[in-house]
């Protein structure tokens, strides 16, 4: 026996609002019905009518009995009781509707034939489907259920490349006096298709790249997410304005289907311009140039300028994409740096190569680079000349790349040098770095980030200022200015440390639309041995989520140390 609440749905419209007033009551179903009836019934759908008659009303009333039957039936209830009326009340003139329903007993499933005939039973896809088939014997019958599961057969029958099957039984015969149903569903495969040839078009990169760029072969068994595939590749290359890939199914023969591709090569050049302010870089200013296609295998050339109050950077990029299947991209780039802050200066040139690829879901970047890098700490000036192999792993999830309710980011990077190769020392260098945001309400966010460094060296002093560690700053412990935590010389200059370990915990919650507050505690510092002190702060700040990316005011005091330093900090970006 099926147990239904009753629910009473009033709703009432005022005489200057429609013809007349009316007032519609439906009651003895559940919520997920109810709902239905809302939006089938017409006298609930034209209530507000500014050319409702009361000729008009009673056409409407009449109607309604025959479509709460009808969206029962979608519900699997045949024989529903439904006692319908229709008064006016004399002192107002107020009409009401009033629908009181008994559903009834469910129909139930008692005999079911479903079946998948030809190639297509062979297929796991179809396979899974059937095993997990909505439509159960002796369960209640849901007509919306057979019409999803009906869907469902030729949605993967598309998907797997079975364009010529049919539906060959496809009926459901409902007992209504005895409440039972008979379902018939049967589909016919027919043989699975392979992808034909694929029609490649004359554009500003090569056939040979185009082939790289698709994840299929002509003979490989049709698949619907390879086509798929295939587009984001187009799309996400960088070549193109748009594009287009499709199956040419009304011209599939012999067991195979060609495929077209279509592209809008996109403009050669781009440039670009910003500016933005950081509390650690003062005002910063950027320009950039790209050729998108230098040749028509795809490479690319880059340039970049950035230009800050702490630092100047010049650099340049070669790129390589689509190396093979197994790496994405290979590059040669070069930089100039120019940086002074409270604690060094310096000054570096680079030369390097790297490698882009996907390993374990994780992105991997392995790079050579040559260093040489004049650098000025305390009253000391050294000079490095460092060939530096390095290895890295980054991984980034978010369910919202502006702004992250639930995601994080993961990252993990192995660098040295030996003096036996082209280097003046030999270090060695570990970095781990982490960052996890998860909703704690609708409105709020826990935030936390750590970052862990350890660096082994033959001589330290001549380690230059860039590959050493120093903390404070918006990213790292806010109350203290940039880099101006650390080991300190015997003149009490900061000079940077072989080891690092910086930690954040924030709570942030957006109390009025886009705006709202955040309390937080930074920790950590630079060492040189693990026993050294932690610094550590406390702080508020104040939140806007703009078009642009969350936008963060922050005021921290620095608690650890005896002066209690303060610090402002302004970060403009997104989370991760």
């Amino acid at each position: 026996m099926v147990f239904f609440s009753f629910f009473l749905i009033t709703f009432s419209l005022h005489a200057e609002d429609a013809g007349f007033p009316i007032s519609v009551e439906i009651q003895g179903v559940n919520d997920t019905i109810k709902k239905s009836l809302q939006n089938g019934l017409s006298i609930f759908q034209q209530r507000d009518s500014q050319r409702l008659t009361e000729r008009r009303l009673q056409r409407l009333h009449q109607q309604a009995q025959a479509e709460i039957q009808q969206t029962l039936r979608y519900y699997g209830y045949y024989n529903p009781e439904i006692a319908a009326s229709l008064v006016q009340a004399p002192a107002t003139g107020q009409w009401q509707a009033s629908y009181q329903i008994t559903p009834g007993d469910p129909v139930t499933i008692t005999q079911l034939d479903l079946a998948v005939i030809g190639a297509g039973e062979q297929d796991v896809a179809f396979q899974k489907l059937l095993a997990d088939f909505p439509l159960k014997l002796n369960k209640r019958f849901r007509h919306g259920q057979y019409e999803s599961a009906k869907k469902s057969l030729l949605r993967v029958a598309a998907e797997r490349g079975f364009f010529d099957g049919e539906l060959q039984c496809n009926k459901v015969e409902v007992n209504t006096e005895k409440n039972t149903a008979s379902i018939c569903l049967k589909y016919k495969s027919g043989d699975r298709y392979q992808f034909g040839e694929i029609h490649y078009p004359k554009t500003v990169v090569s056939t040979d790249l185009l082939r790289r760029l698709t994840p299929f072969a002509s003979g490989d068994a049709y698949r619907g997410e390879q086509l798929l595939a295939l587009r984001n590749n187009l799309n996400n290359s960088g070549y193109f304005n748009s594009s287009h890939a499709r199956a040419l199914i009304e011209q599939r023969q012999n067991g195979r289907v060609p495929i077209e591709i279509t592209v809008e090569p996109d403009k050669k050049h781009r440039y670009s311009a910003g500016i933005g302010y950081g509390t650690d870089t003062g005002i910063r200013t950027g320009l950039g140039w790209q050729n998108r296609y230098v040749n028509d295998r795809g490479h690319r050339l880059s340039t970049d300028l950035k230009l800050s109050q702490i630092a100047n950077r010049i650099t340049a990029d070669y790129q390589m994409p689509f190396w093979s299947e197994t790496i994405n991209q290979v590059g040669i780039n070069t930089e100039y740096l120019q940086q002074e802050t409270d604690t060094s200066e310096s000054r570096s040139y680079t030369l390097g190569t790297y490698y882009q690829r996907q390993r374990w879901g994780w992105d991997e970047t392995g790079s050579l680079k040559l260093l040489q890098e004049d650098f000025d700490i305390s009253d000391e000036s050294e000079s490095a000349l460092l060939l530096i192999p390095g290895i890295s792993l980054a991984r980034t999830w978010a369910d919202n790349s502006l702004y992250t309710r639930q995601g994080g980011q993961l990252s993990v990077s192995l660098s040295g040098a030996s003096e036996s190769l082209l280097s003046d020392i030999s270090f060695m260098q570990l970095v781990l770095r982490g960052k996890y945001i998860t909703g704690l309400t609708e409105n709020s966010r826990l935030i936390t980030r750590a970052q862990v460094g350890a660096t082994t060296v033959s001589d330290f002093s001549q380690l230059p200022s860039s590959l050493r560690f120093f903390a404070g700053g918006d990213n790292s412990i806010r109350g203290f200015g940039y880099q101006e935590l650390g080991p300190r010389d015997d003149l009490d200059e900061v000079i940077g440390g072989r080891y690092l370990a910086v930690g954040s915990v924030e709570y942030e919650n957006m109390f009025w639309n886009d705006w709202g507050a955040a309390v937080f505690t930074d920790f950590g510092n630079a060492f040189n041995e693990w026993s050294d002190p932690i610094e550590y702060s406390v702080g508020v700040g104040v939140r806007w989520r703009s078009p642009v990316g969350l936008i963060r005011v922050d005021i921290a005091q620095g608690i650890s140390d005896d002066d209690k330093p303060f610090g402002f900090h302004i970060v403009i970006g997104p989370d991760l």
